[in-house]
């Protein structure tokens, strides 16, 4: 593909904004006042919050790419919540 045909896709300014957009709700569902940061996440929060799919979430959480707990085999994972954070350190640094 040529510039020319990735700008009519989307330009750098369309991606700077919506990678800022990102940032800024995941900042604001961190910090929000009315819900303080939890100690864990399921996978279905974490997939709403990062945008990523839930059987990726659930994926990474069984291979270890997430640091997550489960308390048996057959009960739903806690993700921690350092890894909201961590999530978001790594998608700024992969657009950088």
């Amino acid at each position: 593909m040529t510039k020319e045909e990735i700008n009519q896709i989307a330009t750098v300014k369309d991606l700077e904004a919506f990678h800022q957009r990102i940032v800024n709700d995941v900042k604001g569902l961190l910090f929000d006042k009315k819900n303080p940061q939890k100690e864990f996440y399921t996978p279905k929060e974490f997939s709403h919050i990062t945008g990523l799919k839930y059987s990726t979430v659930v994926y990474r959480c069984k291979v270890g790419k997430l640091k997550a707990r489960q308390d048996s085999p057959n009960c739903s994972w806690q993700i921690y919540s350092s890894e909201i954070e961590r999530f978001k350190d790594e998608a700024n640094e992969n657009v950088a």
